[in-house]
């Protein structure tokens, strides 16, 4: 069975800049297959389209249709935010680094893609974070 892949917000964001041509092509191969991201991928990429590329409203608008169309979006709700707590206590993620890795685990993801966390750690024996960069 392929890998169900979940990714995080820097890989999206690689993707759009060519600042670092090596990196922008690996993302780009990425975020072009078949993955889940959650909203709070979307809310990070979205405020730094914004912020970092200036991109107009109607640049986020084909974003978001873009993103519900090509991904499984994972909502954010009592259950991700319950388990992103016992992750914390358990790997001392970041608050928002365990937001991920709780909806990638929701969304029962075996590769969480991601340059911010701890290279190849396997959590609860489901997830692996792979940082494609390396």
């Amino acid at each position: 069975m392929p890998d169900k892949v979940f990714l995080d917000t820097n890989i999206l964001l690689y993707a759009f800049s060519t600042k670092d041509i090596n990196k922008h092509n690996i993302a780009k191969n990425i975020v072009l297959s078949q993955a889940v991201i959650s909203t709070q991928v979307i809310n990070e990429v979205a405020v730094n389209l914004i912020k970092k590329f200036d991109f107009s409203e109607d640049n986020i608008q084909k974003f978001l249709s873009s993103s519900y169309s090509r991904y499984y979006v994972v909502g954010l709700d009592y259950d991700v935010f319950s388990a992103a707590s016992d992750l914390r206590k358990k790997y001392m993620f970041s608050y928002y680094d365990s937001l991920i890795v709780s909806a990638a685990l929701a969304s029962h993801c075996t590769i969480l893609y991601s340059e911010d966390m701890h290279h190849d750690l396997l959590i609860e024996n489901k997830l692996r974070i792979i940082n494609p960069f390396k």
